[in-house]
């Protein structure tokens, strides 16, 4: 929903006409929060939307279900405005700027519709030391990685388009994206100006052509070209000049990529760097599984069975499915985790048990196991308690 200014009271009026529901940019309330001087919804709601895209907060409108159901009386008696910038100049943390109060007067009282632009100095505290965002037609508490990422607002444009170079094995694209929740950006166009050949049939569209609508959220690529060959120009830049059409205006903007500054890092990565690179984890993977095997071997080379004889591995594979008990004393972790197929933190709450206990705490200490492990465990080896 485009975000329209409501100066009149006729303009007011339209929302009742066409059952406008409050949404991320617009919220209701009705003129009790100021005849009882609810101060922390008005902090509350103003701080919300300017942490979130700005709107409109109009004190004046009853509603049902968040959608508005008439203009109420107003507010009696000596104009509210001073009170309400006081209201929100002492509750709001920092202090919300640039809010904007018309009145406009009825027969009976006066509504106020309180402008709310996105604030660069967001985050802000309500008087009630939360942080709240909008979602919907409701103000939220933010989570903790909400609070943060919103800091960083001051780091980058309010702008809703965002153009980023981004970089996968030796492929460059340019990664548009809208970062509005809710409105789309219209009538894209784009001037292109670069010192090095690049693709110029994926960027074909965007110059030419344009794109009619870049929705909420949607993310879109442009290859540019590969950054071995791109890289080949000494200096290569690329500088996109945009224009677009955002809440019934005219937005431009631009920006430009040194992509020299990609040169000699881990993002440029040869077929043969990679090829290594792949091979490289391959042989990890198998120096890891030898060396479990040879754990394993030197386990089973170890075992002996209840009466103190040791046990090859061919008696082993030839006693596996016989009932044959080995000494648990005779093992580590190592060989309770292969013989009765538990984890290792099991193995090693046993292994403690049979190693560190007397008899009776062992016992004790056994009874805490959980019965289908003990049931595991005592199907191989002999518990003599």
């Amino acid at each position: 929903m485009s975000h329209k200014p409501y100066t009149t009271l006729d303009d007011v009026q339209t929302i009742i006409t066409e059952q406008i529901p409050e949404g991320i940019n617009i919220e209701y309330k009705g003129s009790s929060v100021l005849i009882d001087r609810d101060n922390n919804s008005i902090c509350k709601t103003v701080s919300a939307l300017a942490n979130s895209t700005g709107g409109t907060f109009i004190i004046g409108i009853e509603t049902k279900n968040f959608v508005p159901v008439r203009v109420d009386d107003g507010t009696p008696g000596p104009s509210k405005r001073d009170w309400i910038y006081q209201i929100i100049s002492g509750g709001t943390f920092p202090v919300v700027e640039a809010v904007e109060i018309r009145e406009l007067q009825t027969t009976t009282g006066t509504i106020y519709v309180i402008e709310v632009p996105p604030s660069p100095q967001a985050p802000h505290q309500s008087n009630d030391r939360k942080y709240y965002k909008r979602r919907g037609s409701h103000s939220e508490v933010m989570e903790h990685y909400e609070i943060e990422d919103v800091r960083n607002r001051p780091k980058r444009a309010l702008l809703p388009l965002r153009a980023e170079l981004h970089t996968q094995n030796i492929l460059a694209h340019l990664r548009l994206t809208n970062g509005h929740e809710s409105d789309p950006i219209t009538d894209l166009r784009c001037k292109i100006e670069a010192n090095f050949p690049h693709e110029r049939d994926s960027l074909t569209m965007l110059s030419d052509r344009g794109l009619r609508a870049l929705l909420p959220s949607a993310e879109l690529h442009f290859l540019l070209g590969s950054l071995i060959e791109i890289l080949q120009t000494p200096e290569p830049v690329i500088a996109f000049k945009f224009s677009y059409t955002f809440h019934e205006k005219t937005v431009t903007q631009s920006v430009a990529f040194h992509i020299a500054d990609l040169n000699k890092t881990l993002i440029v990565k040869s077929p043969i760097e990679r090829g290594l690179e792949e091979l490289g984890k391959k042989i990890d993977k198998a120096t890891g599984q030898i060396e479990r095997l040879h754990r394993v071997a030197e386990t089973l080379t170890g075992m002996v069975d209840n009466t103190g004889l040791r046990i090859s591995q061919r008696t082993l594979r030839a006693l596996k499915d016989q009932p044959q008990l080995f000494d648990p004393q005779e093992f580590g972790p190592d060989g309770y985790v292969i013989v009765a197929d538990i984890s290792d933190d099991e193995a090693h709450a046993l292994h403690r048990i049979f190693s560190y206990f007397d008899a009776e705490q062992a016992k004790e200490q056994y009874e805490h196991i959980a019965p289908e492990i003990r049931q595991r465990f005592e199907k191989h080896f002999k518990v003599g308690f």
